[in-house]
Formats: C-alpha cells, sequence, structure tokens
C-alpha cells in the first residue's frame, strides 16, 4: 500500500525542508480522555496512514513509569509506542521519519505551574533499546536546510530525533518553527479554514516547517473549551479547502512541509491531499507521478 512506501517516489535530490509529509498532533493520546485524545489510532496505524512526524509528549507516572501525555491527561507506558515505532522502522526502509519528542511543558493554572518530567537517563535506555538512535538517527548535518532525502538514503539512517534541547543522545535542535495564533486556532471551523494558512505568514522563511490544521480549545476563544474530537467532526468538511489553498499560493506552497492534523487514521482523506502536494512541488520521480497520483486518488476516493 502506497501510504506505507510514499517516501520511495521521493527524488533524491529533494530537501527534507520541501517534503510535504503528514504528521500527527498530539500522535500518542488515542487512549487519553475525551478532552485529552487527537487520535484514534496508534502509531502504526498512523504510520499506515502516511504520517511521518510525530508530535510525542511525555511524562512519568506515580510508579515511576514515563507515560505519554496531552496536558494533565495521561495514558500508558511510552514503552508501547515506542515498540510501534520499531515496528515503522522494520516495516519499509524506503521511510524516513520525523520523531519529535520531549516533555510536555509546562502549563500555568492562575498562580499553581504544573510540570512535567520524563527522567533522562531512563529516556535514552528506553530510546536505545526499542530504535536505537546509535545506530539510525541522522546527526550529520550543519543546516537542516541543506539536507536532500538523498543525504538521509545514503547515510543508512532512519529518522532525526528532534528535541529543542538536545535532552536525549543523537537527538538535535535544528531550524524549526511551528506558528500557532490563540485567535486563528480558536476560530469555529468555516473560519479557520479561511484563516488558518496565514500562519505561513507569521512562520520563518527557513528550517522545518509544522503547519497544524487543528482547532486550539480555549478558554477566550471562539469556540471556547471544546474536545478534539468534536472540532474535528466540524472541521473536516473543509480540510480540502485548507489543501486548496495552500496549493493555490506560491508562497504557502514552497512552505508547506509538516503538515499536522487530529484523528489521521479516520480515513485516508487527510493523508492523501497532504501528500499530493508534493506533486505541486515537484518532489515525485517523474516516471512514478501517474502512479502516485492514482494510488492516492483510489484511497481518498475508497
Amino acid at each position: 500500500m502506497i501510504f506505507k512506501s510514499w517516501m520511495s517516489y521521493l527524488k533524491d535530490d529533494v530537501k527534507i525542508t520541501d517534503v510535504v509529509m503528514p504528521s500527527a498532533h498530539n500522535a500518542c493520546s488515542y487512549e487519553l480522555n475525551a478532552m485529552g485524545c487527537c487520535q484514534s489510532g496508534d502509531l502504526f496505524e498512523q504510520f499506515s496512514h502516511g504520517v511521518r512526524h510525530f508530535c510525542i509528549r511525555l511524562d512519568t507516572d506515580r510508579k515511576g513509569e514515563i507515560v505519554v501525555c496531552h496536558g494533565v491527561s495521561k495514558g500508558g507506558p511510552f514503552k508501547r509506542d515506542l515498540n510501534d515505532m520499531r515496528r515503522m522502522l522494520e516495516e519499509n526502509d524506503s521511510e524516513i521519519f520525523i520523531f519529535d519528542i520531549r516533555e510536555y511543558y509546562n502549563q500555568k493554572f492562575g498562580p499553581v505551574t504544573l510540570k512535567f518530567k520524563a527522567d533522562i537517563n531512563q529516556m535514552n535506555d528506553l530510546l536505545e533499546e526499542y530504535i536505537q538512535p546509535s545506530k539510525y538517527a541522522f546527526t550529520d548535518f550543519d543546516d537542516i536546510n541543506n539536507v536532500t532525502i538523498g543525504d538521509i538514503r545514503k547515510s543508512g539512517k532512519r529518522y532525526i530525533l528532534y528535541n529543542f534541547e538536545k535532552a536525549y543522545k543523537f537527538s538535535v535542535n535544528c531550524e524549526y518553527d511551528f506558528p500557532w495564533d490563540k485567535r486563528i486556532n480558536g476560530l469555529k471551523a468555516e473560519g479557520f479554514s479561511k484563516e488558518v494558512t496565514k500562519l505561513f505568514d507569521l512562520g520563518k522563511p527557513t528550517g522545518l516547517n509544522w503547519f497544524q490544521i487543528q482547532q486550539t480549545p480555549n478558554l477566550g476563544t471562539e469556540i471556547g473549551v471544546k474536545t478534539p474530537k468534536s472540532l474535528d467532526v466540524k472541521l473536516r468538511p473543509y480540510f480540502k479547502n485548507i489543501i486548496d489553498d495552500v496549493a493555490n499560493n506560491e508562497k504557502y506552497l514552497s512552505r508547506a512541509n509538516i503538515i499536522a492534523s487530529d484523528f489521521m487514521t479516520e480515513d485516508f482523506m487527510k493523508s492523501s491531499l497532504i501528500l499530493k502536494l508534493n506533486l505541486s512541488k515537484n518532489n515525485i520521480k517523474e516516471e512514478l507521478r501517474d502512479d502516485f497520483l492514482t494510488k492516492l486518488e483510489e484511497k481518498y476516493n475508497g
């Protein structure tokens, strides 16, 4: 199936910052409570739906085990998701990943600041046991803007382990932008769909670009506090319009890179639309363009 091997269609000279890849926002939140749940499938299911960038946030439970989380909502042990990550690496050696892994950021509620912790030594042990960053993490670069798919292929490496503090062995802090605006991300579905591409104007012109197509429930916003699922149901009918707006704007298309959303495994609609942008950016091997488009449209229409 193309979604497990779509990177095999990419030209060697395409820069990693130009590849358009589906991303799972809060990838490990599939078993959290309704307010914390942003995905319905586990990491391997997300991989099977084309996802190659994984947003993973961590904390520690009362027993001292590192667990996945979305804010105060805690999930299962991280080692279970690491096992899925190992399966991805074993499934198809044409595929390259970006694993964005860190502790959840501090959250302030009035005078109280909640802090999240995942012991670095324990993390290093877990990462090495399951996905062997010493062997598979790509670190041999000075500037992410110059890294091509061919560079990673030739190195024999399989993923970039991103952490802005370089907290883990073989993790990197490369140029990486994820613009967000409380007003835009807090709009109702129709208004959000018309405004969200303006996030490209807020971001930097270089580096990895993480464009997030999901609303963010917050007090004081138009949507207020809603579950991610209820928001996604109303936003899905507008998803194609958003991607078309990216495709039809030269500046936005040039910056299209990591495109994230919630509930990536509901069907193949989101990934199909995101991946088709690689055709618009001329990232696909010429002799495989028709096959790439045909297989994407089969799943999208199916």
